[in-house]
């Protein structure tokens, strides 16, 4: 039981009580996030073009197989701790206490389970040489257990500055800096693990300084109890989300071994860039602030349909791009010998929009207490991947990406109608939105495909196709942005007015 008493020691409560708009405060801090996480991005590209030259695509598949068992431990072993700080109405120092103790002793308990059933966890996936990688990952979880609850402190105070700052920092001063220097010295897939081992270290330290005066330890049965309640189904919904996110890499590593899984690990490893960069950047801002407001539900409906606008706004375009421009983007960024990955990269990226926006849905119904309807909707789709995966694996990568794309969409339609069955928000309006950027990305597609064309007959390839494609794309993205806003609709004027104000505002200060 901890010292400390129950009276409420919230940071992030600063007014409570008023009802800030959610336009600018929560576009200010997304945006925020989207820079962060648009600059990580664009760096995880770059190492995999450094990377995926001097290792090889079966030691990208050792390393994501032991990943995906890191990665389920990791899910089990935080039950719901965190998430269940972000949305407490109100934070109390047993909530801060109560919950640091928790994932501590979970994390070490989740790292001498995962040690001790690595053998067996080897032999599932029909890989021996995986042992000693899961057991060194093992440490993971002790590492990551310790700056879980300072993470939601930061995310419940919307500090997405500073999180995005942090993680830029430690991945390029870990992972990148520790990753390419060891794959250079001859460490093989060792390098990945190494890498992630230090990035975890650095960004943990961040979270743990950034809020150490808030910080307690301490527990009481009561307050863990109340936790649990409500993380353990997000706990559950993050278990669903872990087998729908690797359930295709286990088909794969089993049935077609760790070469196929390298290909079709660094193939999803780009497209996820566009995904995280709209999709899970905006999930992390969007889930505190709709737990702010979870009881009105007029502002609940306005802001689910901003955001699957913006997701729909950027990700349906940026899909025509990457289908047509595939070819270019494995070969020039991996290397000739990443051929195998190009038409599970198309496929996979043909969904991007539905694979970033359902993680707006499920931010809409944790926000909204709906834990357990979550859980269900992620386990749904967790058993679609894995049918779709295990069907499609006897027509090799093209037909694994396949299965799982048909789960996506279907995940992403049927969280919609739970949205709309369970919290009463109408979905009728980003359908129709959904719709008319369906309409813009295939135009912008067959624009790509006549540039493409003629870039090629004029002996234009390789590197240089890609730069003059990119840029095109962004060129006229850009302008119809800040020219012709309404091309967009409203939330593109919205947007647009957002960046414009901060741009001159910044300048205003510059100068």
């Amino acid at each position: 039981m901890t010292g400390s008493d129950d009276k409420p020691s919230d940071p992030s409560k600063s007014s409570a009580g008023k009802a800030k708009p959610l336009t600018g405060s929560t576009m200010g801090h997304f945006l925020w996030m989207f820079a962060g996480g648009g600059a990580e991005s664009i760096l995880k590209i770059i190492v995999l073009l450094v990377l995926a030259r001097l290792l090889m695509p079966a030691e990208f598949g050792l390393v994501g197989a032991a990943l995906t068992v890191v990665a389920f431990a990791e899910v089990v072993g935080r039950i719901g701790v965190a998430p269940s700080i972000v949305q407490a109405k109100t934070l109390t120092r047993d909530h801060i206490a109560t919950g640091m103790v928790t994932t501590l002793i979970m994390g070490v308990l989740m790292a001498g389970l995962v040690y001790g059933l690595s053998e067996p966890i080897s032999r599932l996936y029909r890989m021996p040489e995986l042992t000693p990688f899961i057991q060194v990952f093992s440490l993971l979880f002790i590492i990551k257990g310790a700056g879980l609850v300072s993470e939601a402190l930061m995310e419940r105070s919307m500090r997405f500055r500073e999180i995005a700052l942090m993680r830029l920092f430690s991945y390029i001063f870990g992972y990148a800096a520790v990753a390419i220097t060891l794959s250079i010295l001859g460490f093989g897939p060792w390098a990945l693990i190494l890498g992630q081992l230090v990035q975890q270290t650095l960004v943990t330290g961040f979270y743990l300084f950034s809020v150490r005066k808030d910080l307690a330890f301490g527990f009481r049965w009561s307050t863990f109890t109340s936790m649990i309640e409500f993380g353990f189904g997000i706990t559950l919904t993050q278990i669903g989300n872990y087998l729908a996110q690797n359930g295709d890499y286990f088909i794969i590593g089993r049935w077609l071994g760790p070469e196929a899984l390298g290909y079709y690990s660094r193939a999803y490893l780009l497209l996820r860039q566009g995904a995280q960069l709209v999709g899970k950047m905006g999930d992390r801002v969007l889930f505190p602030t709709l737990a702010s407001i979870q009881d009105d539900k007029p502002r609940l409906q306005r802001a689910l349909n901003r955001a699957l606008s913006l997701v729909a706004m950027t990700q349906i375009p940026l899909t025509a791009l990457l289908v047509v421009a595939a070819p270019e983007v494995i070969l020039v960024l991996m290397g000739p010998q990443w051929g195998p990955a190009i038409l599970p990269f198309q496929i996979l990226v043909s969904v991007l929009f539905f694979r970033t926006a359902y993680q707006f849905v499920g931010a809409i119904l944790r926000a909204a207490g709906r834990v357990y309807i979550a859980a269900f909707w992620q386990w749904s789709y967790a058993a679609m991947v894995v049918a779709g995966a295990y069907v499609g694996q006897p027509y090799g990568l093209w037909g694994v990406a396949a299965g799982v794309s048909v789960a996506t969409v279907i995940c992403h339609l049927m969280g919609l109608g739970l949205v709309h069955r369970f919290i009463g928000l109408g979905t009728g309006a980003s359908l129709r939105r959904m719709v008319r950027y369906t309409a813009l990305g295939a135009i912008m597609a067959l624009a790509l495909f006549g540039a493409k064309a003629g870039l090629l007959s004029f002996g234009v390839e390789g590197a240089l196709l890609l730069f003059v494609l990119v840029a095109g794309f962004v060129a006229t993205y850009a302008l119809l942005f800040f020219m012709a806003p309404a091309v967009f609709g409203e939330e593109g004027e919205v947007l647009s007015e957002q960046v414009l104000k901060r741009l001159f505002k910044r300048r205003g200060q510059s100068s």
